[in-house]
């Protein structure tokens, strides 16, 4: 008599389907092509989930210690601010061909409506990796947002400098 049993790794049975193998996540999704990158900015653009954990006035545009030393300040003070009870402002991030704004979570209010040639940086937070901040120039000042999305920043950063949004 023989006998047939089935492992894990052998084919499936006559009246099952077949799985279908896992798609690495680099080539999901991945046109090739620079105009439909872009092509994402246009109209709605791309919608993130965040907090913005706050906005320091800075004195320059560049500098990476300068940029360490705003978001630890805001870190700092945003866990004070935790200590009492206070939350940090749910927001959406959305990112335009030509602009950048954050939302209010709730209300869907633009809090802030930023054009993409006076974002002059674009940090990650190396102790956070789902922590941002850019420095964005308003009139004659610079000021550094600070922002928690809810997933990697990474994808972010990727996104913007593979559409070229990010000016350098």
């Amino acid at each position: 008599m023989m006998e047939t049993t089935q492992t894990s790794g052998s084919c499936p049975a006559p009246s099952q389907a077949a799985v279908r193998p896992w798609i690495s996540s680099s080539t999901r999704g991945n046109s090739g092509t620079p105009a439909v990158a872009i092509s994402r900015f246009h109209g709605d653009g791309v919608r993130y989930q965040a907090k913005l954990i706050g906005v320091d006035p800075v004195p320059d545009s560049q500098g990476g210690k300068m940029c360490w030393d705003s978001m630890m300040k805001l870190k700092g003070m945003e866990i004070a601010a935790r200590r009492q009870g206070k939350h940090k402002k749910r927001v959406w991030l959305k990112v335009f061909s030509t602009s950048l704004k954050i939302l209010d979570d709730r209300s869907g209010a633009v809090l802030h409506d930023h054009d993409i040639c006076r974002i002059s940086s674009l940090t990650k937070d190396e102790t956070d990796p789902r922590a941002l901040a850019y420095v964005y120039q308003n009139e004659d000042s610079y000021c550094l947002f600070y922002i928690k999305m809810a997933n990697m920043v990474r994808p972010l950063c990727h996104t913007t400098e593979k559409s070229d949004v990010r000016r350098k």
